[in-house]
């Protein structure tokens, strides 16, 4: 039986580099500020909520003022690999449904996913726009392992879709619970030993995903 979803994480998957770095440095933190921050959330010296909090304190965007055309230019600064535009290429011919799943910027996720043809983009962060169109706040699901878990988890209640017909493919940290979900993750072979132990295979790129698929199906 063919499995019915294929869900992408984005960053370092679909394309390259790490969206919240570069949306940090245009809102003005330093490499230093950006890095002291990320390390504390890694080594559980503040929950995701906190890191959150503290980020937006260093963005000061009562007098720090982004307009909505500037952030969706900060949030566009990316490259898609090549290989995810081949992948996505033969995918689209099948009768999968594909889902951008990703812990970062929903303008990002909008953005990709059109680019790339994917059916479905969903992000754990939000953009929140006054009035004048101007930047005031960032509204995130949460930590990013256990929103997308729930994300997951409600669109496939939504579309009937059971958990052990999707076929996930992440690189990192913040997909390994999603990997637990189903018999059908897939990693690369460049990802860390610990999160190519969770999942079910490893490929060496996006453009070996087309044909795992079928031995899945």
């Amino acid at each position: 039986m063919t499995k019915k979803l294929v869900v992408f994480d984005m960053d370092d998957t679909l394309i390259t580099g790490n969206t919240w770095a570069t949306f940090n440095s245009f809102m003005g933190l330093t490499e230093e500020q950006d890095w002291d921050l990320y390390s504390a959330f890694a080594k559980n010296e503040m929950d995701y909520d906190h890191w959150l909090l503290e980020l937006k304190k260093l963005y000061n965007l009562d007098e720090n003022k982004h307009s909505k055309e500037q952030v969706l230019e900060y949030l566009t600064q990316y490259k898609i690999k090549e290989d995810a535009h081949l992948a996505l290429t033969e995918i689209n011919k099948t009768p999968y449904l594909t889902l951008l799943l990703s812990g970062s910027f929903q303008m990002t996720a909008d953005a990709v996913a059109f680019e790339l043809g994917i059916q479905n983009a969903i992000a754990t962060n939000k953009c929140v726009f006054d009035d004048q169109g101007m930047l005031k706040d960032i509204e995130s699901a949460g930590d990013e392992q256990r929103a997308k878990v729930s994300k997951l988890t409600n669109f496939c209640e939504e579309r009937n879709i059971s958990l052990s017909d999707c076929v996930i493919i992440g690189d990192g940290d913040n997909d390994k619970e999603l990997f637990k979900l189903t018999d059908h993750s897939i990693t690369f072979t460049s990802s860390s030993d610990e999160t190519k132990m969770i999942a079910n295979h490893a490929i060496h790129s996006l453009t070996d995903l087309p044909e795992l698929l079928t031995q899945l199906s």
